[in-house]
């Protein structure tokens, strides 16, 4: 009896610990990303509400325990706590902070990311129902809007630093775009354009070039992040197919960071030869201008140096004139 009692005593301890170790690093995301002014308050779930809301919701909810290695959790918990009434992101009921890790909970979506919508064939069958351009821009210009968020809308500009298509996903009920995971994401410093870090990022062919050589950190290092993302919706190609197309085996870079296949095709490729065949065969010859001005932009995005590239609200405004572009052209092929 007594060594169940002291087993007790100790788990509560132990408990009590990894609230106080993962509260306080909660706090000090919190207070880097609002200076204190949150617009959102953060719940703390205990073991038992976690439980009632599981029996009780009339919503799914999805519990996430993660393993981040270098990445952030509690970083993540902050900025999706501050992210989650926008439309596109995940809402974050809670978390539960007395575990070694903290266990998130979320709001259950029937999604599937954008990279397994565009190229996972066992989830998509690309030949009867390949993406529409409609449904391309629409993710793209939600995509961009969220970013512009994070870039303008706290204390100092969040830097995501992990633009792909996997941190993007899609309710396969209402459609709707989120992004999820800002556990990579940095903010710059109060009255500082820049942030010196270590190079983070899950995928190396997203990652601004840039930042690869310098550890600089910058609003467009995201721009870089999102032009890629732009030029994968426009090709329908995976960048790893890409990147490996017509490169003779006995080639070696000498610089990784030279620029890939993918990277030439941007600067010298026209749209019409690098689209993505549905999007001929679905809208046909006439919306060439169109596919021009989008890989323009493309290009801007993915320039080498970012003093070279517009801000994320730019690209987001010309994202928005694109969009409304097309859909004038479609009316009028109808």
């Amino acid at each position: 009896m007594r060594k169940l009692l002291s087993y007790a005593i100790a788990e509560r301890l132990k408990k009590k610990q990894y609230y106080l170790n993962n509260g306080t690093a909660v706090l000090e995301e919190l207070l880097a990303i609002c200076d204190g002014n949150c617009r959102i308050p953060l719940r703390y779930l205990s073991a038992t509400e976690i439980e009632n809301a599981i029996k009780h919701s009339k919503r799914k909810i999805e519990l996430s325990g993660v393993d981040m290695s270098f990445r952030s959790i509690h970083r993540d918990i902050a900025i999706t706590a501050q992210m989650s009434h926008l439309k596109n992101a995940l809402t974050l009921f809670g978390c539960y902070l007395e575990f070694a890790k903290p266990v998130l909970v979320y709001e259950y979506v029937e999604a599937i990311s954008l990279h397994d919508l565009l190229f996972n064939e066992g989830n998509r069958d690309r030949v009867t129902r390949p993406v529409s351009w409609e449904n391309r821009l629409r993710i793209v210009n939600e995509v961009a809007s969220t970013v512009v968020y994070l870039h303008t809308e706290f204390t100092t500009p969040i830097i995501h630093r992990d633009i792909n298509p996997f941190k993007v996903i899609i309710d396969q009920n209402s459609g709707v775009v989120k992004m999820v995971d800002f556990s990579l994401s940095i903010s710059l410093p109060p009255g500082k354009l820049e942030v010196k870090d270590g190079v983070r990022g899950t995928l190396a062919l997203y990652i601004d070039p840039e930042y690869v050589r310098s550890g600089i950190v910058t609003q467009k290092t995201d721009v870089y992040g999102l032009g890629v993302l732009l030029f994968q919706l426009l090709t329908g190609t995976s960048m790893h197919e890409i990147d490996i197309r017509d490169i003779p085996p006995s080639v070696e870079f000498e610089d990784p960071y030279l620029p890939t296949n993918a990277q030439l095709y941007i600067k010298e490729g026209s749209a019409i030869d690098i689209a993505d065949p549905a999007i001929l065969e679905e809208h046909g010859i006439e919306i060439r201008q169109h596919l021009e001005d989008y890989l323009d932009l493309v290009k801007q995005c993915t320039a080498s140096k970012g003093e070279d590239r517009p801000y994320m609200i730019q690209v987001a405004k010309e994202l928005r004139r694109i969009e409304n572009c097309f859909g004038a052209l479609t009316i009028s092929q109808n």
